[in-house]
């Protein structure tokens, strides 16, 4: 019977050994990078209405592309719709945080984005400021 624990604790071992192998572990932990976002100098550089793919990733991941299009309605105003209200970048991360439902009476009430990142929050107000103004 003791001879059994021995094995089965050995083929454990082992098996713990090899998929710590298989999955890439090493001796550092795992630190996920900061999602880093690159924006345009100005305006004129914005080609059409293609969502670069690190705002695209942020925009996924806090559900913004769910209630919004960068360039039609969809449940919420697209980002070129709110482009065009001039809002600064500063009242963009305030209104993202703390929207004010009376600014979009057409639209559904956008729900507050308080639990986003302030990193993402300002990447997001970044971006939507730099869209063209017609």
């Amino acid at each position: 019977m003791k001879l059994f624990h021995t094995f089965s604790h050995a083929i454990l071992a082992l098996s713990c050994a090899s998929i710590t192998t298989a999955c890439g572990g090493g001796s550092e932990p795992y630190t996920p990078e900061a999602p880093t976002m690159k924006l345009p100098a100005k305006k004129e550089q914005i080609v059409g209405t293609i969502i670069p793919s690190e705002m695209k990733s942020i925009l996924a991941k806090n559900t913004c592309l769910g209630c919004h299009k960068i360039d039609s309605k969809l449940v919420g105003p697209s980002f070129l719709d709110i482009a065009q209200r001039g809002y600064t970048q500063k009242e963009l991360v305030q209104l993202i945080k703390e929207p004010v439902p009376e600014n979009w009476p057409d639209y559904p009430p956008m729900a507050p984005m308080a639990w986003v990142e302030g990193e993402q929050i300002e990447a997001m107000a970044a971006w939507i400021a730099a869209l063209p103004q017609e």
